[in-house]
């Protein structure tokens, strides 16, 4: 054995040992005999940073510091991607241990409804609620509609001629449901038009009749004093259970005889079967942080109601939204593409095409072998269809939570290697040396050097 091998057989077996330290410490669920907590909790924010979800665990962040609730500090992990659905899995899929925990707001009880996922909040224990956005129904300054009740009207009058902002699937999506139900006839044509700014842009352009818009959103894109009323934008109704302070001379839907409230509140989840006294010990720590100055002064800024509920109130709440939702998702289902099925044709497309290719090298060697008499393989069907096999068994095994990602993606190099690989001692050591390394490193570099969550 040369000295260049022996050096890299001397490093990497260090490597591996660090990196193999460092993931079993991660993976280990904490002693129980400690206090809870005895390390950093993660709480998963299940949108890009920058955002306000982003924004307002950051500011509870300096709240929880501030207040010392927690004895270790809570490392903000954005995990964005499925309208908030690959950062709540995450979660649900997590040790019931308090260490990795989710902040999320209404989508969590409509992603179900609108048939994104197949879970909502029955799989995850409430932990707190944390403020509370009110949310406004606005028409363009020179829209002759004047109040909530008359926008409903003219929707009875003339079905699906009033264009109403509200994202397919999102909250507001199902409390422009329920507005309809309370007026007998009356359909509005909902139409999905992304963020706030882009929601914004389409009612003062005329391509939108009305929306259901943030306090916030609201009142950033109001226009000053003097505004032409072609460019400006005027509140018909708030969607809350009184008039908000901000914007006192709104009146509330209930005020019209409309019953519908909308507040997206931020709760606070846990896995399922995560121990009631951690789940206390959290609430009390949030509950504390909510109380500091800085973080009401930031809430406020945001126009964000300071609430806070835990334990029955917060159950009530959470049942009560969610059978309000679930009244309106009954009598009209979202329509969602079958991405299974589709991801599933796009597999099946791709192996033909290996088999295709794997067919068509293997008659270029027969052809090649003939002519040249040079000895070549006449087919590569069992290793083109090895790979793929050995691909799904990945994925699935990531999917179904079987094994950790640091040894699924081990195995994945290592039997991937092997079949590409000759077959010598020698060679064979090597490669489960670079496959640990890949498998344990991948893990590292994501979850250490760029915050990002991956299955664990």
């Amino acid at each position: 054995m040369n000295r260049s091998l022996l050096v890299w057989h001397a490093v990497s077996c260090i490597l591996i040992l660090i990196l193999a330290s460092w993931w079993f410490q991660q993976e280990n669920v904490g002693d129980s005999s400690l206090a809870y907590p005895n390390r950093p909790i993660r709480v998963i924010v299940p949108y890009a940073a920058g955002g306000g979800s982003d924004t307002f665990v950051r500011i509870m962040e300096q709240g929880l510091q501030a207040a010392k609730g927690l004895t270790e500090p809570i490392v903000i992990i954005n995990q964005a991607g499925g309208i908030g659905t690959i950062g709540s899995r995450e979660v649900k899929n997590a040790p019931p241990d308090g260490y990795k925990i989710l902040c999320h707001h209404n989508a969590i009880i409509t992603a179900k409804l609108a048939g994104t996922v197949d879970y909502g909040p029955e799989a995850f224990e409430p932990i707190a609620l944390t403020g509370e956005m009110s949310m406004v129904v606005l028409v363009r300054a020179d829209s002759r509609i004047e109040n909530l009740r008359q926008l409903l009207e003219a929707a009875q009058a003339k079905p699906k001629s009033i264009r109403f902002a509200a994202n397919k699937g999102a909250p507001a999506y199902f409390s422009a449901l329920q507005l309809e139900r309370c007026v007998p006839g009356a359909e509005l044509t909902i139409v999905s038009s992304g963020g706030g700014a882009d929601r914004y842009s389409k009612i003062i352009g005329g391509h939108l009749d009305a929306g259901i818009f943030s306090l916030s959103e609201y009142l950033d894109f109001r226009g000053v004093t003097g505004t032409p009323p072609e460019r400006d934008i005027r509140a018909i109704a708030v969607l809350s259970p009184q008039r908000h302070e901000s914007i006192p001379e709104i009146p509330t839907a209930s005020e019209l005889g409309i019953p519908v409230v909308l507040r997206n509140a931020n709760y606070w989840w846990a896995p399922k079967g995560t121990p009631r006294e951690v789940l206390t010990s959290l609430a009390s720590a949030l509950e504390v942080a909510m109380q500091q100055p800085k973080v009401l002064e930031e809430l406020n800024r945001l126009r964000l109601d300071p609430t806070f509920a835990t334990g029955e109130p917060l159950r009530q709440k959470l049942d009560s939204t969610v059978k309000g939702f679930e009244a309106v998702a009954e009598s009209k289902a979202v329509s969602l593409p079958p991405f299974t099925l589709y991801v599933g044709l796009i597999l099946v497309f791709l192996l033909i095409c290996s088999f295709a290719d794997s067919h068509w090298s293997g008659q270029q060697s027969l052809v090649e072998k003939e002519n040249s008499g040079s000895e070549l393989v006449a087919s590569h069907y069992g290793l083109a269809v090895g790979a793929f096999l050995l691909l799904m068994l990945y994925v699935s095994a990531l999917q179904m939570a079987w094994m950790p990602l640091a040894l699924a993606a081990s195995c994945l190099v290592f039997a991937l290697g092997s079949a590409m690989s000759r077959h010598t001692p020698c060679s064979k050591i090597v490669l489960l040396e670079l496959a640990l390394l890949t498998g344990f490193g991948i893990q590292f570099v994501f979850t250490e050097l760029f915050a990002i969550a991956l299955p664990t």
